[in-house]
């Protein structure tokens, strides 16, 4: 929505909503290819990968209420 607003003219909206279709299309692709790509790791790999995600998604999450609280208090 940013760079639609960002275009001047049509040839820039093109351009924008031509980026959007490839990016529909690579995670289109990505998700059905994740099960047959898992299935081919294995059940460890797999365990691997969803523990490293939920650590990186843990400190994010505490960044994220690290930011608001300097926010709020303006620390």
């Amino acid at each position: 929505m940013l760079l639609m607003n960002e275009a001047d003219g049509l040839a820039q909206s093109f351009e924008v909503l031509g980026a959007l279709a490839a990016v529909l299309v690579i995670t289109g692709a990505a998700l059905v290819a994740a099960g047959p790509l898992i299935r081919l790791l294995g059940d460890k790999v797999e365990a691997v990968i969803t523990r490293l995600l939920g650590v990186l998604l843990a400190a994010l999450a505490a960044q994220y209420v690290i930011d608001g609280l300097k926010g709020s208090f303006g620390l």
